[in-house]
């Protein structure tokens, strides 16, 4: 029977107890309540030759005192405690405290009861600077077995950097994120995120760079007819090197040792460092901007024939 009581009259019975929540929410959205939150803290009107030398605290606790209703609409406003930094000195010592005009809070009906946290802010400025710094890219590459990582470049390789003047004389480059990757066996571009320096404040850009690793195939090559040069001899004295050519035996990848020839490399023996009259076959030096990874000549010392010249 109380079942199909309900039935009959569910309708009523839900009206009406919908209808008790709601003047109970009325009674309480009217009465006044203590509600703390957490705002942003905007630092305003700085002077265009200043900047802040440290990173800041972002936001400020704020105790509020209001209606219920009105509470609620504090998360649907931008609130935010506004600190005038125009004509400030370099350093500033601020009481949070002291200065409750500083939230704003327009268009509602509440009232600033309190700073909760933090309540004493020390603000330190310094002269604007803007300058490039070079990109250091942190990676670990790893290639397998018969592949060479022959070269990394940042495109770009530096970056824009604005921030305190102080700064400039700690920090000389601006370092990536830190990526890895494992049994790379071919070219690779990868995107990396400047790395945000913590000690100082500052503005980057930009803030991605693009990263070439140049992976290749190891590769050997044998290069004929290089010139054995000699050099630092005394102007009274004709040296010839035997023999006066010779091979060089070059590693590194298969791209880069293409298009290498002679005319890319150099044997130079420095006769005033290198020669002694008792001394046999001398070691050359081998050089090259080529990248490559390991070279030798065949033969690998050489003999010197020094004689007089005529007066």
């Amino acid at each position: 029977m109380i079942g199909s009581k309900f039935k009959q009259n569910y309708k009523t019975i839900i009206g009406v107890t919908l209808l008790a929540f709601f003047l109970w929410l009325m009674v309480k959205m009217n009465q006044v309540y203590d509600y703390a939150i957490d705002i942003a803290i905007r630092y305003t009107n700085i002077d265009p030759d200043k900047i802040l030398k440290y990173p800041q605290v972002d936001t400020v606790r704020v105790e509020f005192t209001g209606k219920g209703k009105d509470l609620i609409r504090l998360h649907f406003y931008h609130l935010y405690y506004q600190i005038d930094l125009s004509h400030a000195p370099l350093h500033l010592e601020l009481d949070l405290t002291e200065h409750h005009e500083y939230v704003s809070s327009v268009g509602l009906n509440v009232k600033v009861k309190s700073i909760v946290r933090p309540r004493l802010l020390v603000i330190e400025l310094d002269k604007k600077v803007t300058r490039k710094l070079p990109v250091v890219v942190k990676y670990k590459l790893d290639t397998p077995p018969g592949y060479l990582l022959m070269g990394v470049k940042a495109e770009p390789d530096s970056v824009e950097v604005t921030g305190p003047a102080e700064m400039f004389k700690k920090i000389k480059a601006i370092e990536t994120e830190t990526k890895e990757f494992k049994d790379v066996d071919q070219p690779l571009t990868e995107e990396f995120k400047i790395r945000q320096t913590t000690e100082y404040y500052s503005f980057i850009r930009p803030k991605k760079i693009k990263v070439f690793f140049d992976v290749q195939r190891l590769a050997e090559k044998n290069i004929p007819d290089v010139p054995v040069e000699v050099i630092n001899v005394p102007p009274n004295l004709a040296v010839v090197p035997l023999p006066s050519t010779a091979v060089l035996y070059v590693k590194g990848g298969e791209k880069v040792l293409a298009n290498l020839t002679a005319k890319d490399f150099r044997i130079v023996i420095d006769f005033k460092r290198l020669w002694r009259p008792i001394k046999g076959k001398v070691k050359a030096d081998l050089i090259t901007r080529a990248n490559v990874l390991y070279m030798e000549s065949h033969p690998p010392e050489f003999e010197l024939i020094v004689r007089k010249k005529s007066k």
